[in-house]
């Protein structure tokens, strides 16, 4: 439901107010929910989420788990006829992590994403070379195709989305996998669940599914509106109804990526923290139907990749918070995917978050 994530964001937004989420596993009284709720706020501790299991109050607390991967048989079978669908796969950090695996397990790869296949429109080579927006925005003002700023911003942004999609479908290709780039909107759910179905009628399998689908939109609560919330909810809770319906208990590996802001909170994140809290319980549920492994992965942030961008790094940097290197972020998503046994993990950089 996303309670974790929402209260631990508020906690940091108001930080003058007692945010706490109380979890109950068992049934009480009323008289017995007052007491609790009383003395929660009365404590002078700040936990954002206590839970109370058979009456014993307990806090959420994060345990250093090394993954060992000397002496483990990789946990999941891929060859040239497995089928992995990646959600958000065409772009971003998703698209690095996918490259990266996809050269390990070369097979049939289905990427969906928002935007059109670039493929079916024809392109300028020379703004296909281009890798950053910087270099983008430049070409299109010297081009003087373009005249208002709102127009070439439009503009930079299109082209590179549609740059990095074509590179990833390209990378892809040349380290022998097969690529089905599908453009839709994850919040179609019976989109989602009509490409699901063409899968298995197409192959009779999918192996594997890779959720790295997201949606930013920061923002303060108290400057949130109904619609900006719901669409970056919807974009990573919506998916997840369709999955759990659609998907057949054969399938090897279901990886959720979700975010360090649904275990720690943050500022300006209420909605974004609140649907990854909601992928993180989807990982123990979706663990029970089916026999492969389900992970919900809550990620930090990024170095590389343009996932973090330079004025993010230095407020970062002045936190104390370290980023993940790319190198060694894939290296081990990789190792998770093969060896991991925990529904859910958090990855990141040091921990001063």
């Amino acid at each position: 439901k996303g309670h974790p994530g929402l209260f631990k964001s508020l906690a940091r937004e108001f930080e003058q107010t007692n945010c706490r989420l109380i979890s109950l596993t068992s049934s009480q009284q009323i008289e017995q929910i007052a007491e609790i709720t009383l003395k929660e706020i009365l404590t002078k501790d700040k936990p954002a989420e206590v839970i109370y299991k058979n009456d014993k109050r307990h806090k959420v607390d994060i345990i250093p788990s090394p993954l060992s991967t000397g002496l483990s048989e990789a946990q999941i079978q891929l060859d040239t006829n497995s089928v992995v669908l990646v959600l958000g796969g065409a772009q971003g950090i998703t698209s690095e992590l996918v490259k990266h695996m996809s050269q390990a397990y070369p097979c049939t790869y289905v990427l969906v994403g928002r935007s059109a296949d670039p493929r079916n429109h024809a392109t300028n080579s020379e703004l296909e070379a281009f890798k950053t927006k910087e270099e983008i925005r430049a070409y299109l003002i010297k081009s003087g195709t373009f005249t208002s700023p709102s127009e070439i911003e439009k503009e930079t942004i299109k082209v590179y989305k549609n740059n990095q999609i074509l590179r990833t479908i390209r990378d892809m290709e040349q380290l022998g996998n097969t690529i089905i780039y599908q453009s839709l909107d994850l919040c179609d759910e019976n989109g989602l669940s009509e490409l699901i179905n063409n899968i298995y009628e197409k192959y009779n399998r999918l192996d594997g599914v890779i959720h790295g689908a997201g949606l930013l939109e920061d923002k303060l609560f108290k400057q949130k509106t109904t619609s900006s919330f719901g669409r970056v909810f919807d974009t990573k809770v919506k998916p997840l109804r369709v999955l759990a319906e659609q998907l057949r208990t054969d399938c090897q590996f279901v990886v959720l990526f979700s975010s360090i802001a649904s275990v720690y909170g943050n500022k300006g994140q209420t909605d974004y923290a609140a649907a990854n809290s909601v992928l993180d319980d989807y990982a123990n549920a979706l663990n029970k139907k089916l026999k492969g492994k389900v992970i919900s992965i809550n990620w930090g942030p990024w170095k590389g990749a343009g996932m973090v961008s330079p004025t993010l790094e230095t407020e970062y940097e002045r936190r104390g918070i370290s980023l993940i290197p790319l190198d060694q972020g894939k290296e081990i998503f990789l190792n998770e995917i093969k060896y991991g046994t925990e529904s859910q993990v958090l990855i990141m950089s040091g921990n001063n978050w």
